[in-house]
């Protein structure tokens, strides 16, 4: 176990569990003997990067006056011991992302957060999945270390379902990891994961929020480069920080899971047409997460509905005076925009062209614009 900025205050607050795991030992090309049934999977170094940035982000940024900070809980597993000084100046070493550390932390987290009904509990993971079609996996650090491989791993299922009896109603799970279906477990449902908490009870009816966001679809991969921010984590921070936000009471801008949905999709799209962000558990209309000290931004893509004058277009957008110039030829253009009222358009020199331009109120987190070629 490893807990940062830890206030053991009366009155609700946010408790989050952070685990990023790239070294895997027991696993192909790992420092252990690797277990004969990997499935092809191996080290890893994004999780390592993404973790960190997660937690400097919840460490330096998160607020929320309705629930403030009040515990991270994270263990990390990386070639040598992560590291981290938190804002109020502790420094420690972070404890590695087995099974049994998993076990002590995830019931920690989840004493803090039975605390009080109004209390936010958020669970983020980044590292090794995998699905049976239904269920969805989470590789700890000593996954193979069984002959059993999912023995050493979280059930995502299995774990919201366990704090359903957990007095907050507020609570959230963040899943950065592949979802590919494997054969041997749907063919085995003797071997199985589980959540690391006290059995759960089924009949219970849970009466909060509890959403999950998914980094990939049922049997597919999650990505992210050798040694940077995964594609899912570093939407889920620009969403958090800029864009995924609602007016709750007309008062202030903050984010919530729905809003935070909508735009990791959007700045996780490939324009291939793909859903992206897939989600479960949303219902009634959201909670607050997150409360920007600053006015928001909107993911915006652009389009011509003329792709052959894509190369010859100036697309560009005016915002409060100031005009950006799309500085490279992609198609759509994504880009951030102020919130508030903008004017899209496009221009050709020589004008072989006309287009009329796009007057709208950007609105976050989202909007899509097509720019008409006459």
């Amino acid at each position: 176990m490893t807990t940062f900025r830890l206030k053991d205050t009366d009155g609700p607050g946010t408790h989050i569990f952070i685990i990023g795991v790239g070294d895997y030992p027991h696993l192909k090309d790992g420092s252990g003997a690797a277990v004969a049934s990997h499935r092809g999977m191996g080290q890893l170094t994004s999780p390592p990067a993404s973790v960190l940035e997660m937690l400097r982000w919840v460490d330096r940024t998160l607020d929320n006056p309705e629930a403030p900070l009040k515990s991270i809980e994270v263990l990390i597993s990386q070639v040598g011991r992560a590291q981290f000084t938190d804002s109020d100046g502790l420094s420690q070493k972070i404890d590695s992302a087995t099974w049994d550390n998993y076990e002590a932390s995830v019931l920690a987290w989840k004493q803090r957060a039975n605390s009080d009904p109004k209390n936010v509990a958020i669970f983020y993971f980044c590292g090794h999945g995998l699905g049976d079609g239904i269920n969805t996996h989470l590789l700890l650090a000593d996954a193979g270390r069984s002959a059993k491989l999912l023995r050493h791993s979280a059930h995502v299922g299995e774990l919201r379902l366990a704090m359903w009896d957990c007095a907050a109603q507020k609570q959230m799970y963040l899943i950065d990891a592949c979802r590919t279906v494997d054969l041997a477990s749907v063919l085995n449902p003797y071997e199985s994961s589980q959540s690391g908490l006290p059995e759960a009870n089924p009949i219970l009816v849970f009466k909060g929020e509890n959403p999950v966001l998914f980094s990939a679809r049922m049997g597919e991969q999650a990505f992210g480069a050798p040694g940077q921010v995964s594609i899912f984590t570093q939407a889920l921070l620009d969403g958090l920080s800029r864009c995924a936000v609602f007016q709750p009471h007309g008062k202030h801008w903050a984010v919530s899971p729905h809003q935070l949905q909508k735009a990791i999709a959007a700045l996780m799209d490939d324009f291939s047409g793909t859903p992206q962000c897939p989600a479960d558990g949303l219902s009634g209309v959201g909670f607050q997460l997150h409360v920007l000290s600053e006015p928001p931004e909107v993911v915006v893509h652009v389009c011509l509905n003329n792709q052959a004058a894509n190369e010859s277009a100036t697309i560009s957008y005016i915002s409060s005076g100031n005009r950006v110039i799309r500085a490279d030829l992609a198609h759509p253009w994504r880009t951030f925009i102020p919130h508030g009222p903008c004017s899209v358009e496009a221009t050709f020199d020589p004008p072989v062209h006309t287009v009329a331009p796009v007057q709208i109120y950007m609105i976050p987190p989202f909007q899509n614009i097509t720019l008409e070629v006459l």
